[in-house]
């Protein structure tokens, strides 16, 4: 498989090739463990994810993310950088501007603050066991003091802020995953049947479902089993080549 580390203010990116190009490229949104470095890439080393992206390269799709500061849980630098990176592979390669999302975990939050600046570049956007609320998140990570304080930790460093401050960012957050329910961007939402962390998102998940579906907007909810997870990028393929008919 062809690919290609390069750097973008200073964090390390990586860029998947197809040996046959179809013109599209998927943008990949990562989550809070899924690095980037000088040599590799949590996405090329994990079994399941390295099969995804063969699976897309194989349809023809270029596929490329970014570091993104690591743990950034959607901060504004980080949203900053994958505009950045966007505009970056749109100059540097041969393909279309509307470009294809696929988010996990921690990258919903990045996609986020994203779909605003890239509301018209966007052909649909695939969330995979999605943290869409940081509000819902701590709510849950209270309950484990060891990974609370990590994660209080990683929020105000990624945002350069006191940790007495948080509190306002929660109170900002609690309601602005809505923003995915009135979205004209195809969603397609995929649950692990396995996911712990971010357990408590599904109510989330199932609200913005259920208003999309009553307001005929294009949305899909797929439940996926371990075992089957491998299987999962032709799937991703499958719905990308959907809504690839207007250029």
């Amino acid at each position: 498989m062809n690919q290609r580390l390069f750097q973008l203010d200073q964090e390390w990116c990586m860029i998947h090739y197809p040996e046959r190009p179809n013109g599209f490229a998927v943008m990949i949104l990562g989550d809070h463990h899924h690095y980037v470095d000088h040599k590799t890439s949590f996405w090329d080393q994990h079994e399941a994810r390295k099969k995804w992206i063969r699976d897309l390269t194989a349809k023809g799709y270029i596929v490329y993310y970014s570091n993104l500061y690591g743990a950034n849980w959607g901060s504004e630098q980080a949203v900053e950088l994958a505009g950045r990176l966007y505009e970056y592979v749109k100059r540097r390669e041969i393909i279309n501007s509307k470009i294809h999302i696929l988010a996990e975990g921690m990258g919903a939050l990045v996609f986020k603050g994203l779909y605003p600046r890239l509301e018209n570049e966007i052909r649909g956007v695939v969330m995979f066991t999605p943290c869409l609320s940081i509000y819902e998140l701590i709510r849950h990570e209270r309950e484990q003091k060891f990974f609370y304080k990590k994660l209080v930790n990683e929020l105000t460093g990624s945002r350069g802020m006191k940790e007495e401050d948080y509190e306002q960012l929660l109170s900002q957050s609690r309601y602005d995953y809505e923003v995915f329910k009135d979205s004209p961007i195809p969603l397609y939402i995929v649950q692990s049947y396995n996911v712990n962390r971010y357990k408590n998102q599904f109510s989330l998940i199932k609200d913005i479902y259920k208003h999309r579906l009553e307001k005929g907007l294009s949305t899909d909810l797929f439940y996926v089993v371990p075992e089957k997870r491998d299987s999962l990028g032709m799937k991703l393929a499958s719905y990308f080549s959907l809504h690839e008919k207007v250029l």
